[in-house]
């Protein structure tokens, strides 16, 4: 049984909410093409550990909507989900979502081309991004017993990941009953040819380790879809 200390940590944290907001599921003028990338991208249970459960996310929701330093991406994602064929995988969670330690979620669109799905990661980098990723850590550790301000810093290990790929870490240390954790959300965004992947993870104590294994088994099945 998870521990007092563990469930407080995790309990309605927006951990893996889609960076989709409200938009189509299936965009029309969808050519088969785009559906081949759609069906390659989402995580699926064999790219996670057998143990872990899934459920349904909800399409009109995301855990940067409404923060005020998060506008520019919000209105780039709303207008991409909109415009563009987009797949949500289900958020695969290692407990009962309320009592998760680690979960896992996913979103891949296709864009009309290479061009178009750079430019659409482009708004997740530079100081803007960073910016509403530090907002949201704020978001996240207000009225819960967290220490000190949230970190944000970029992951640095996602060379030769596709064609193009970075991420942002959020860290927020918490006390309780003595002890302190971290709960550690890492935003992973990648490019594979004319497709756009955004991926959030969350994990309570270190970065989810299953994360590297989940984002390079979505990578190859795109890649093959793309031919």
């Amino acid at each position: 049984m998870l521990s007092r200390r563990t469930r407080l940590l995790t309990l309605g944290v927006p951990l893996a909410a889609t960076l989709a907001l409200a938009g189509p599921a299936v965009a029309a003028g969808e050519t088969k093409g785009d559906r081949a990338i759609l069906k390659a991208g989402g995580i699926t249970k064999t790219d996670v550990p057998a143990e872990r459960t899934s459920s349904r996310r909800a399409t009109g929701t995301s855990a940067l909507r409404g923060i005020r330093g998060c506008r520019r991406i919000n209105t780039a994602v709303s207008k991409t989900s909109e415009q563009n064929p987009l797949e949500r995988s289900r958020l695969f969670s290692n407990a009962p979502e309320q009592q998760a330690t680690s979960q896992a979620a996913n979103t891949v669109y296709a864009f009309p081309n290479k061009k178009a799905a750079s430019r659409f990661l482009s708004v997740f980098q530079g100081t803007a991004a960073t910016s509403c990723f530090a907002a949201l850590g704020t978001e996240v550790a207000r009225n819960r017993p967290a220490v000190g301000t949230p970190t944000v810093q970029p992951i640095t290990d996602l060379q030769g990941v596709g064609d193009e790929a970075f991420g942002s870490e959020i860290g927020i240390t918490y006390t309780q009953d003595g002890g302190m954790a971290t709960l550690i959300i890492d935003y992973v965004f990648v490019r594979v040819g004319r497709a756009a992947i955004p991926f959030t993870f969350a994990n309570v104590g270190a970065r989810i380790p299953q994360g590297p294994d989940i984002v390079n088994a979505v990578v190859q099945r795109v890649s093959a879809a793309e031919g």
